[in-house]
């Protein structure tokens, strides 16, 4: 049989699909890999016809590793070895990159990218059993290198039509770090080197909105369930404990902003916004509860380098509203509690920087609320403002009730206004109302 007729006889036995799919050398599949066996085989077989594959060398070197391929998917050197490690990638007109070492345990990024979805996969990444799988699927997930290398770390990211989910180097490495992140049309953005430890961002941006800082999130469920349904942003090197911004914007409709460097210290902003409103300012809310529950169902904003020390802020805006300006609530335990917990208060700046400073500003005890406004310098002292507005409203001046126990029941009786300059004596104001 002459040359012409050989290749004339090659084409109809490719057209009638007689002849393997490896004779047609649709894929390109690199030295020591699929078995080191001509594909498709039990290492290596595609969704369709494998159409612009390419899978490095030393890759996909366990038995189902890389079955059911998508068309143009991309896979790295030193890859996807493992039990099912890279099954159904990018199938369904799905679409995947996954580098080089990378996806190196089982079932580690099986269907990533399928269903019309699409992911990229840095290198040295999601490393562990069922690490990324599903990530992508329906959706859009770029995960950095040297990122999701822990058990389940990125599972369910990015899942479903319309979510989005990109990842920094070096973050979500540990259990379940950033298991389900912007699932079901939700969106996620992690900087480097965040969301490192157990569930620390477990569910952020489920199907809502979170954008979180570089350095950030480190902890046990450090912003587990952040931007669940609502909004949260978190800037660089913020909620760094346990729990520290655990359910922040958890609700639809809530929202949460935390500025750099804040929320630092055991459940320090644990439920902040879970169904309300909250903008923390930068280097603020630093110490074990410093802004617990703050704004857990109502609207607060706290200045710069405010509410830190030990429960400073807890529960502010509770139920009500607090305004607390730059470098207030600071400097001692307890300095705000209560603000704002059923009522409203604002605190200007300076203010309320001692132990029980401030406690029980606009407390009400029931849904219908009260109003206490505290000026710019007031209140720095030991209890100095202790039952203000209580049950009633309480307006205190600038420069005020600085010293121990100086208004002590304001407003626990009837509505009181304190001028400026006034309660800095010691007890003088404690035992009785001021008109």
């Amino acid at each position: 049989m002459n040359t012409r007729n050989k290749i004339i006889t090659l084409i109809a036995l490719i057209c009638f699909g007689i002849l393997p799919l490896s004779a047609v050398e649709a894929a390109k599949i690199g030295k020591n890999s699929c078995g080191g066996e001509d594909v498709p085989n039990a290492y290596c077989s595609f969704d369709d016809d494998g159409d612009g594959i390419t899978i490095g060398k030393d890759s996909c070197n366990v038995i189902g590793a890389c079955t059911d391929l998508g068309n143009g998917i991309k896979i790295g050197n030193n890859a996807c070895n493992g039990e099912g490690a890279c099954n159904l990638v990018g199938s369904s007109d799905g679409m995947a990159v996954i580098g080089n070492d990378s996806c190196n345990s089982d079932q580690a990024c099986e269907s990533v990218g399928q269903n019309s979805g699409d992911a990229n996969i840095g290198g040295n990444a999601c490393n562990s059993y069922e690490a990324c799988r599903f990530a992508g699927d329906g959706g859009s997930a770029v995960i950095g290198k040297d990122a999701c290398n822990g058990y389940e770390a990125c599972y369910d990211i990015a899942y479903g039509d319309g979510a989005e989910v990109t990842i920094g180097a070096g973050s979500c490495n540990a259990c379940n770090a950033c298991y389900g992140a912007a699932y079901d049309g939700g969106k996620a953005e992690i900087d480097k080197d965040s969301c490192n430890g157990y569930e620390a961002c477990l569910n952020v941006g489920y199907s809502g909105e979170a954008e979180i800082g570089k350095n950030s999130c480190i902890g046990y469920y450090a912003c587990s369930y952040a931007g669940y349904s609502g909004e949260a942003t978190i800037d660089a090197g913020s909620c760094l404990d346990y729990e520290a911004c655990y359910r922040v914007g958890y609700s639809s409709g809530a929202s949460a902003e935390i500025g750099k460097g804040s929320c630092i210290g055991y459940e320090s902003c644990y439920y902040a916004a879970e169904s309300g409103e909250v903008t923390i300012d930068a280097g603020s809310c630093l110490s074990d509860f410093a802004c617990h529950y703050a704004g857990y169902s109502g609207e607060v904003t706290i200045g710069k380098g405010s509410c830190i020390g030990y429960d400073a802020c807890d529960e502010v805006g509770y139920y009500g509203s607090a305004t607390i300006g730059k470098d207030s609530c600071a400097s001692g335990d307890y300095s705000c509690y209560y603000a704002g917990y059923y009522g409203d208060a604002a605190i200007g700046d300076k203010s309320c920087n001692g132990y029980y400073a401030c406690r029980d500003v606009a407390h009400d005890g029931s849904d219908t609320g009260v109003n206490t406004s505290i000026g710019k310098q007031s209140c720095n002292g030991y209890e100095a403002c202790y039952e203000a507005g209580e049950d009633y409203d309480a307006m205190i001046g600038q420069g005020s009730c600085n010293n121990y126990e100086s208004c002590y029941e304001v407003g626990v009786d009837s509505a009181e206004d304190i001028d400026d300059k006034e309660c800095n004596e010691p007890q003088q104001c404690s035992n009785k109302l001021i008109k």
